[in-house]
């Protein structure tokens, strides 16, 4: 699954995924216990090791901005 661009920020898939796959843009997220560099800069990013496709997220979009990868 990816965010794209048309991206409000408004975090409603972030509460939505059980897997803790999604981050607000540039925050930092950790992976394996390393800490990593954000994905993204201007818009809250799925990150791909992280997501089980579920689509609970895309259920939630307000602005059917969450797309399979």
């Amino acid at each position: 699954m990816v965010i794209t661009d048309e991206c409000i920020n408004c975090a409603a898939c972030m509460d939505e995924c059980d897997n803790s796959a999604i981050y607000n843009a540039d925050e930092e997220y950790e992976l394996n216990g390393e800490t990593k560099p954000a994905l993204s800069e201007d818009h809250t990013y799925i990150v791909p090791e992280l997501c089980t496709d579920c689509e609970d997220c895309v259920d939630v979009c307000a602005v059917d901005a969450i797309e399979k990868a």
